[in-house]
């Protein structure tokens, strides 16, 4: 308001972005992994990488599960008469980039980096000889390969997926009583929906959640409380995990000590 400049947090960028408060995000390509914005509508690639596949990790922050818009625009800017431009034209024109960067081009885009550095140190006939090239690759794939995300005929069999033992609900009703933790965590509240969580090799507090949403907006400065984070406890592989019904049994019993141990309300 008062027309000067102020440092803040990542966290709090894009808190502000996703409530809308703003609504433009200039990004280095750092945002290219990691992030969630699927409530963009636009993506606008001012400085193409030189890698396909990076361009399609920069459209996968905002084409992803969670997308309201009906159509997302995503706008590649290029600069005139220089080999990036003739070869990244090739890839859109002819060889359908956006839809393949993930199935029989993959090899293809792979290789692409070294040899568009080698095209644009070479200038001219190397870039045209670049894409002729990846033209006729592109084309012999088309007839002879198979595509790995459709496979043989008949398509892949999916295996069941069986139903977990917990979710992060039960997770966050353990990390909200410090006694159902392993001997030696300590756990306590940080803000609403986080903790401060210590633990052995840890040095110091870590904030911790098991609420994705929190997680998503938070992702700099706190860590989800869930299987494969670093602060969440090894499970020893010969205990196995009690079932839901069991779960719900050993809750429901006031005079079993994880009863008493658990959330109010359970």
């Amino acid at each position: 308001m008062d027309g000067r400049w102020r440092p803040i947090g990542r966290d709090r960028v894009k808190e502000l972005f996703a409530e809308g408060s703003a609504r433009l995000l200039l990004c280095t390509d750092a945002a290219a992994e990691g992030l969630n914005f699927q409530f963009c509508g636009a993506l606008v690639n001012y400085d193409l990488p030189w890698n396909p596949m990076k361009v399609e990790q920069r459209i996968g922050r905002i084409d992803r599960l969670g997308q309201q818009h009906a159509r997302i625009r995503i706008v590649n800017l290029f600069v005139e008469d220089t080999v990036e431009t003739e070869v990244y034209r090739a890839l859109r024109e002819r060889v359908r980039l956006f839809e393949d960067v993930v199935g029989p081009l993959q090899p293809i885009l792979a290789r692409l980096p070294r040899q568009l550095e080698e095209a644009a140190l070479a200038g001219g006939e190397a870039a045209r000889d670049l894409v002729a090239r990846i033209r006729r690759e592109a084309e012999a794939l088309a007839h002879e390969a198979i595509d790995p995300l459709i496979g043989a005929e008949g398509g892949i069999e999916e295996a069941p997926i069986p139903k977990a033992p917990y979710d992060l609900a039960d997770l966050a009703r353990v990390l909200a009583r410090p006694e159902l933790l392993p001997e030696g965590w300590q756990s306590e509240p940080a803000g609403s929906r986080d903790r401060l969580l210590r633990a052995p090799g840890l040095s110091g507090p870590i904030r911790a959640t098991a609420d994705p949403d929190f997680f998503d907006r938070h992702g700099e400065s706190c860590e989800l409380f869930a299987p494969g984070s670093p602060v969440f406890p090894a499970v020893r592989p010969e205990v196995t995990p009690p079932d839901r019904a069991r779960f719900e049994e050993l809750l429901a019993d006031r005079t079993h000590p994880l009863s008493t141990a658990a959330v109010a309300g359970t």
